[in-house]
């Protein structure tokens, strides 16, 4: 009876590190996502104003 309560304490402290763990990297991945897509947001809008910037120059007129 003994080995078995020593057993499921073991367990216990496992899943507890396990789920603090699985925590730790839920937030991380988060906040990496969210970093993410704010860069993607500065890389479009980057994008379309050199974009736009650039359009006028390069349109040849008509001979």
């Amino acid at each position: 009876m003994y080995w078995f309560l020593l057993f499921l304490g073991v367990v216990a402290v496992w899943l507890l590190v396990l789920a603090l763990l699985a925590k730790k990297l839920w937030g991380q991945g988060k906040a990496l996502a969210r970093e993410l897509v704010a860069a993607q947001s500065k890389l479009g809008e980057a994008q379309s104003q050199a974009g736009s910037g650039r359009s006028g120059r390069t349109a040849r007129s008509p001979a």
